[in-house]
């Protein structure tokens, strides 16, 4: 490690929640450690790459450099084949994560965060004086306060003393890969269920552009076995994209749980797939990471200011989460929930028929929800108090 080794913010994972966790803080009036523990930060990508506009603005203005494609319409494929689609869905996106990560580390650099690349880090310690001692094979980083952003396989975060445990509802076991075929079209997403995609998740193709997409599938952890996702999606490319060159296969676990409770521990913070901040019903979480390392940062800086690092200020942070992000995770979770309870194949080819019969103009993803329990009146009633 560097002479300068003591800092007011040490954040760890240059993923999009640490790195604008790092921007934000250091903008306040911080010094921070950015802490990275690989040598490139944004590679590799596991993440299907996807963003809405609306969700992805309310945190970040978008770069145009990090655009692969601009997606017009969502096909959803039942098990049976059927397809639906929806055209009234805003402004979505599928970005390079490779350059978005990067320039988002550099852009908290540029502001005056201190990168530490290729740095693992193996312990968080607290140290006499409201301070933490962060540890690696390459000695001790200081802060005030550390900002954990290390993602869904964190130990830092369970040995800080939160419970990290998923339940094998709440994480999908998972395989990504790129994937290039004339049939890939560049301005769609698709998303297919059925047990023969995959149990209790879904398979999904994100267009890159120039007939390459991000393909992948999840399977829900009470419903997987060791390889299963993995012999899924091979068998699932064959079947709709026989021929088609593969790139990069790899796999990993999401979470599609509730955000950890709660997001600070007196000067330590969770932020990003460390903290489970992710869609529960799909597992997409780059806005969530955006704006939980944004309202983390700035509750850092709020708190350097008021002179009190410590949880009655830091607080703050988990207030702004629960006030926005929370509420839609745990509307997605409450969605998820009741899903699981009629997943099977006769079901979503039951929906999928009957959405089929409508133009898709009409088609909003409320709509689709409310026509999905319409046959069931006490789920139906929930989903219209979810949405109010």
């Amino acid at each position: 490690m560097p002479e300068k080794n003591h800092f007011d913010v040490v954040v760890v994972g240059a993923g999009p929640a640490g790195s604008m966790a790092a921007l934000h803080a250091v903008r306040g009036g911080c010094s921070v450690a950015l802490v990275e523990r690989k040598e490139k930060v944004g590679i590799p990508v596991r993440c299907g790459e996807a963003v809405g506009l609306r969700g992805f603005s309310a945190s970040l203005a978008l770069d145009d450099a990090w655009i692969l494609a601009s997606v017009k319409k969502i096909r959803m494929v039942s098990p049976g084949g059927v397809s639906v689609d929806l055209i009234n869905i805003g402004e979505n996106y599928v970005l390079n994560r490779e350059i978005m990560d990067r320039d988002l580390a550099d852009r908290a650099v540029a502001a005056g965060a201190t990168f530490f690349g290729a740095t693992p880090i193996l312990s968080v310690k607290a140290e006499p004086g409201n301070k933490y001692r962060i540890s690696g094979p390459g000695g001790d980083l200081y802060g005030s306060c550390v900002i954990l952003a290390d993602g869904v396989e964190s130990r830092l975060a369970r040995d800080a003393g939160w419970d990290t445990a998923l339940a094998p509802d709440d994480i999908e076991s998972c395989a990504f890969c790129r994937v290039t075929h004339e049939s890939i079209r560049d301005d769609s997403i698709e998303f297919h269920v059925g047990r023969n995609v995959t149990p209790g998740g879904f398979a999904w193709v994100f267009p890159r552009g120039s007939h390459t997409a991000n393909v992948g599938l999840g399977a829900l952890g009470s419903m997987c076995t060791s390889g299963l996702a993995k012999e899924r999606l091979k068998a699932f490319i064959e079947r709709n994209y026989p021929g088609a060159t593969i790139h990069t296969l790899h796999c990993g676990g999401v979470p599609v749980g509730r955000w950890l409770k709660p997001l600070v521990k007196n000067g330590v913070m969770v932020a990003g797939d460390a903290a489970r901040q992710v869609n529960s019903l799909s597992g997409a979480g780059i806005t969530y990471a955006l704006f939980a390392g944004k309202a983390a940062g700035e509750t850092v800086a709020e708190a350097k200011r008021a002179q009190g690092m410590d949880w009655a200020h830091l607080h703050a942070y988990e207030r702004k989460w629960a006030a926005y992000c929370g509420k839609q995770q745990m509307r997605s979770y409450a969605l998820k929930s009741m899903l699981l309870k009629n997943d099977n194949d006769a079901f979503y080819d039951s929906v999928a028929r009957s959405l089929a019969k409508e133009p898709p103009e009409r088609l909003t993803y409320m709509r689709v929800f409310f026509r999905t329990f319409a046959r069931h009146p006490l789920m139906l009633l929930k989903t219209f108090f979810l949405f109010r």
